[in-house]
């Protein structure tokens, strides 16, 4: 069956809500970045259905988008300055308009040629959100709300059923186990944990999660299946092939997910602290804050401060030993996950790896601890546990942890100050 269905992306006011090139302006760019975003431009107010001065911008679009990508990627991220971000997510914003009015104006299409652009345009505009993070996260997020609002929702993998395995089991030192609440009072928690830096693993605080009834391997591929995220390729970030892989939610979850639960390390894959809920604001809308973050943060606009990630990968991934600058609640949705953690002022004994980078891991490993290579961490004194679906942990901040998924898992941390 054809159809002459166009995409409504064009029914955006382009020079208002989406081109903006004023914020361009504020940096400075090669002089050929400009003359190429000024000619994007023009091409955009003459194009109309004129597909030799499409295919002309379109060709352009490619050529500042790998310009902008190699300038990404030649430097560490948290390094990266700002301009670049925003070169490649407005040039990206070229490239959707150009290839949706390149797509209109070639006649008509099936249905299947309809949904492999629209699943080509979802593509781009994540990649703008990956690429540019909060910078133009409205844009995008509206280009990809208005495809899927006409795109067919029942995809094919949304009728699979898939076993979770049951989580490895694991003996705990009774000595040194976490402490554990049944939803203690924010003045119990400030006063006994918060105050005291001290972890603690809290029951009953997220029963009212809708995450909690509805996640599944499924609901996940049904929600963001399409979607294209980072993939952390390896057991853990801190081994020499360890490497990040752009793909889709589905190709993630069968290459990783569905497989022989004897994988090899190196064949792990995780979707390890990514900022999933801002890109699939759906998803976001299953969880909650926790409570005690808004008593005890100093920011008054915690919504807006507060770093939300999501961790999602099989049984066997590993997160290092480290410790962050913030305190963290480790939410549990799916799965189980075993967890080790140091005070920080032990941190001498743990053995920070050197330089700028990777000062905050440790370079131990500490489930097979090589005593005469890393002395000092011999008998140190630590707490561990398992956090099961519905618990969420308490990390201070500085506080090294250590953590492994005994199971499938999908996890939710939040950052605060």
């Amino acid at each position: 069956m054809e159809s002459l269905t166009r995409l409504p992306i064009l029914n955006f006011n382009l020079k208002e809500d989406l081109i903006d090139l004023s914020r361009i302006q504020k940096h400075q760019f090669p002089d050929f970045v400009f003359k190429n975003l000024n000619f994007l431009n023009l091409c955009l107010n003459n194009a109309q259905s004129n597909l030799n001065v499409i295919n002309k911008a379109l060709y352009v679009c490619d050529i500042l988008i790998d310009y902008s990508w190699e300038m990404l990627n030649t430097n560490i991220w948290i390094f990266v300055e700002e301009k670049w971000r925003l070169l490649y997510a407005f040039t990206t914003l070229f490239k959707i308009i150009f290839l949706d009015m390149q797509f209109a104006g070639t006649g008509s299409h099936t249905d299947q040629l309809i949904d492999q652009h629209k699943q080509n345009i979802v593509k781009l505009a994540d990649l703008g959100l990956l690429m540019s993070g909060p910078l133009m996260e409205t844009e995008f997020n509206n280009i990809i709300k208005i495809v899927e609002n006409t795109s067919n929702r029942e995809l094919n993998f949304k009728k699979r059923r898939i076993e979770v395995e049951q989580p490895i089991k694991i003996n705990l030192n009774e000595d040194f186990l976490i402490k554990y609440e049944k939803s203690p009072s924010i003045e119990r928690f400030r006063d006994e944990y918060f105050y005291k830096e001290m972890p603690v693993i809290i029951d009953n605080q997220m029963q009212h999660w809708p995450a909690l009834k509805t996640w599944s391997v499924e609901y996940i591929l049904e929600k963001a299946g399409n979607r294209t995220v980072p993939i952390e390729i390896g057991s853990k970030y801190t081994d020499t092939n360890w490497s990040q892989k752009l793909m889709s939610v589905k190709d993630f979850v069968d290459k990783f997910i569905l497989i022989d639960k004897e994988v090899s390390a190196e064949n792990k894959g995780y979707l390890a602290q990514h900022p999933l809920f801002n890109q699939i604001p759906e998803l976001k809308e299953d969880i909650y804050i926790p409570e005690y973050c808004y008593y005890l943060s100093k920011d008054d606009e915690l919504e807006s401060s507060i770093d939300i990630n999501a961790w999602f990968g099989p049984g066997g991934t590993i997160s290092p030993l480290h410790y962050d600058p913030k305190p963290n609640f480790l939410c549990q949705v799916i799965g189980e996950k075993y967890v080790r953690l140091y005070e920080h002022k032990y941190s001498n004994c743990l053995y920070p790896n050197e330089g700028n980078i990777l000062k905050n891991t440790s370079q131990i490993d500490v489930e097979h601890l090589d005593e005469s290579k890393f002395p000092l961490a011999k008998n140190l004194p630590y707490w561990e546990g398992v956090l099961k679906p519905g618990q969420m942990l308490y990390i201070p901040a500085k506080c090294w942890h250590y953590i492994r998924s005994l199971s499938l898992s999908f996890s939710v941390s939040f950052w605060w100050n």
